[in-house]
């Protein structure tokens, strides 16, 4: 079935399918499996890779460890497929490899699948260990401003909304347990190049409020996602890839 990720569309509206942020996600998974004290990864699915770079640059730095990337996007893999690394290799169709594999990854993917608790379920029949990174677009500004979202839907094709706490009732419900979490905010950490006076204010803003708890802006101003690592409860294919 057609849609924006196998069509051309969404690769039109976002030609570098957000490799430029592959290196700072990448730093937050790190630092979420450090403090979930998970180590000795061999076998590492990254689901819904996009253009790959996440696990391109994780390869290079754990050259032992084999890494597939799955999507459906034929546009993806193509992007996936430029300079991969002898120990990353790529997959697009509709299921994902059997496995068995140490780690699933799903970085900023379940906000925009139909069916979030389905796709789910793929993952964690694959592995025993999930790390998710999962905006959380809803907000009191976000309630004050319901173009915001509607924005989201646009530009970067989100279809759920979660606050920090439906996300982690959502993954109770899918029989995941959180071994840990963090919050991370790629405008603050990352901030863009501003030129507009209202822009530059409002980035202000934010870095204050960078230094409370995070908690309290990601629920009043919006801009933060959770960075997770889960354990499932469900038991694991064991078949090749």
């Amino acid at each position: 079935m057609q849609n924006q990720y196998t069509d051309g569309s969404y690769l039109a509206n976002n030609p570098s399918w957000h490799a430029e942020d592959a290196s700072w996600k990448l730093s937050h998974i790190l630092r979420a499996l450090k403090k979930a004290h998970v180590s000795h990864l061999m076998r590492i699915l990254d689901g819904g890779c996009g253009s790959g770079d996440i696990i391109k640059a994780w390869g290079k730095k754990e050259p032992k460890t084999q890494f597939v990337g799955w999507d459906i996007s034929p546009q993806a893999n193509a992007l996936a497929q430029k300079n991969a690394l002898e120990n990353v290799r790529f997959v697009c169709a509709d299921e994902p490899p059997a496995g068995p594999f140490d780690l699933a990854l799903a970085i900023d993917v379940i906000e925009h699948v139909d069916d979030p608790s389905a796709w789910l379920k793929k993952l964690t029949a694959r592995a025993p260990l999930l790390v998710l990174h999962v905006p959380l677009d809803l907000s009191v500004r976000s309630f004050l401003f319901p173009s915001l979202l509607e924005r989201e839907r646009k530009t970067v094709g989100h279809i759920h909304f979660f606050t920090a706490r439906s996300l982690r009732k959502f993954l109770r419900e899918n029989n995941c347990q959180i071994l840990s979490s963090h919050y991370t905010n790629k405008y603050v950490e990352r901030p863009p190049e501003l030129t507009h006076f209202k822009s530059r204010i409002g980035m202000c803003i934010r870095k204050m409020a960078h230094w409370l708890p995070h908690a309290l802006p990601a629920f009043f101003i919006g801009g933060y996602s959770l960075m997770l690592v889960v354990k499932t409860n469900r038991d694991t294919t064991r078949a090749k890839v």
